[in-house]
């Protein structure tokens, strides 16, 4: 589910996304644009293909929301892609730890939002574990190479963060497709904005 999340030395912590009463998600019915706020394109239904009854609501970016995410995600890919790689692999460790002390948190919005069966949402959460964990070496990692030259000089290749990536994620196996995409480009210092499938945009969102 979407949650909102700080890092502080390779420490995460995670906003638990639900109000007191367990009931009704602080997120419902808003998107995430360095907060929730409302989303300036209206509020989108989200209902479970196999009862037909309504599990959520999420909110719709504009185009103006799309350009305000993108220019808080370039402030903040600065200050990401210049931490240390141990605190950026630091970071997706304990996103996974998160996880598996806690696998309830995406099984519980996986079965009904995806019409998945507890099997295969069990399967998919250990999936978003295993892809964070594989995710995180990706920062300590070689970046680049020496390339040979005809000529008498020394010759690299250095790769560096894009800056801000866009994903737009599918709805069959909504988590660990965008935690796919999303993690890599972060643990190597890219900032994401991540565009789930409208008919799983909670699980969807996770990453």
């Amino acid at each position: 589910m979407p949650t909102n999340t700080d890092h502080d030395g390779g420490k995460l912590t995670m906003t638990p996304p639900l109000d007191t009463d367990d009931h009704t998600p602080a997120w419902n019915g808003k998107i995430f644009s360095g907060g929730w706020v409302a989303g300036a394109a209206g509020v989108l239904a989200v209902t479970a293909p196999g009862t037909g009854r309504p599990v959520a609501s999420v909110g719709v970016a504009s185009a103006a929301d799309v350009d305000r995410a993108v220019g808080i995600a370039k402030a903040a890919q600065r200050e990401w892609a210049a931490l240390p790689y141990d605190q950026r692999t630091a970071v997706l460790r304990n996103a996974a730890a998160l996880l598996t002390a806690d696998p309830h948190r995406l099984r519980r919005w996986l079965a009904p939002e995806s019409g998945s069966a507890q099997g295969k949402a069990r399967r998919e959460t250990g999936l978003v574990v295993s892809k964070l964990h594989e995710s995180a070496t990706l920062a300590a990692r070689p970046y680049g190479e020496l390339l040979r030259s005809a000529k008498r000089r020394f010759s690299f290749s250095r790769r560096v963060p894009l800056g801000v990536i866009g994903v737009i994620s599918p709805f069959n196996f909504p988590a660990l497709l965008s935690m796919r995409s999303v993690a890599p480009a972060l643990a190597v210092g890219n900032a994401v904005i991540l565009k789930p499938d409208p008919r799983t945009p909670i699980s969807g969102g996770l990453a």
